[in-house]
């Protein structure tokens, strides 16, 4: 038997498989709890050569270890090449499990990526896990904002953050029973920064075992964070053939639609993509712009602004060119040089 392409809808409690093949004949159907055994069990009874088809979830990165060994392929398809099950509005698992299979056999995947690198999958982790105890710092600094400013304490500042400040802040609330309830967000704040510096420090200790870190930290506005950031997230510089592949993966990349050779509304910047590498991008930029020295960064905003007199467009442009020198050290191994010319 040729090409099988298999179909796996995968639940926390049970999974779904429909395998075809080219023709879009129906060779497997079955449902199974969700196990490694039965996982292993249910791909192996099927012959031939084995691809397999599942959405980007929380058990992917897991299932893939699974079956990766023992299968030609397997491909995790990102949620936008999977719409047409998702928005669908008949659905259930066994029509789901059919519909990726289907999706695969006609090369219609739009495959998220997954490193082979276990060391690196953890790592990117331990970047993520510092990434979410800052959005909880910063999630219960503006809950404990709003709700003064619900008492009409207007707030300003980092005076909030501060235990000693904070009280003398809650004090000019009125009623105590609201004095109690900020009093315990302000607990789960200090609580909340105490875990958001041993998130940072976790991460700083496994940034060593990786060399292009301590490059990109020599990098005006990258700092540590932004290196492990960077670094953690795209996990290989070779997953890109070119920079403007990396810019939208960066959400940095141009919008270009039309219709009979006519532009469908104004360009944007591209959603799709990663989000927090954008942030990277940005929060690098700032930095540099905030350094004493002059720096290339520095003279490419200066060159941009002057040409498109555009200070957005000037921030995006220079935005750009960091992540460009961050991927072109990773792949070269090279160090920052700030060329003068």
């Amino acid at each position: 038997m040729g090409k099988v392409y298999i179909g796996l809808d995968v639940g926390s409690s049970t999974c779904h498989l429909v395998a075809m093949t080219a023709d879009r004949t129906v060779i497997a159907d079955r449902k199974f709890n969700t196990s490694e055994a039965n996982l292993i069990e249910a791909i192996e009874a099927i012959k031939g050569e084995r691809h397999v088809h599942l959405e980007s979830t929380e058990l992917a990165g897991w299932i893939r270890g699974v079956l990766k060994p023992r299968v030609a392929k397997v491909v995790v398809g990102h949620a936008k090449s999977s719409a047409w099950i998702a928005k669908d509005p008949l659905k259930h698992d066994q029509l789901d499990a059919t519909k990726l299979a289907d999706l695969l056999r006609m090369g219609m995947v739009h495959e998220v990526y997954y490193s082979d690198d276990e060391d690196r999958a953890v790592f990117k982790q331990i970047v993520q896990h510092y990434d979410d105890m800052t959005g909880q710092v910063v999630r219960l600094k503006n809950k404990i904002k709003a709700r003064l400013r619900v008492q009409g304490v207007i707030v300003r500042g980092e005076e909030l953050y501060e235990r000693k400040s904070r009280r003398s802040v809650v004090a000019q609330v009125r009623s105590s029973a609201s004095r109690e309830a900020i009093g315990q967000l302000g607990a789960l704040l200090d609580d909340a920064i105490k875990a958001q510096g041993r998130a940072l420090n976790l991460m700083k200790r496994q940034s060593r075992a990786y060399t292009e870190i301590k490059r990109f930290v020599e990098v005006p506005g990258v700092g540590i964070v932004g290196a492990c950031r960077f670094s953690g997230y795209l996990q290989t510089p070779h997953r890109f053939s070119n920079k403007r592949k990396l810019w939208r993966y960066c959400r940095l990349g141009i919008t270009d639609r039309s219709s009979d050779g006519k532009p469908l509304g104004r360009q944007s910047l591209d959603i799709n993509g990663n989000g927090r590498l954008k942030d990277v991008s940005c929060r690098a930029f700032l930095g540099a712009m905030r350094c004493r020295d002059d720096n290339r960064f520095k003279r490419a905003y200066r060159a941009s602004l002057s040409r498109t007199n555009d200070k957005t467009h000037a921030r995006l442009n220079v935005q750009r060119t960091i992540l460009a020198t961050l991927l072109a050290m990773w792949k070269g191994g090279t160090p920052y040089q700030d060329d003068k010319g």
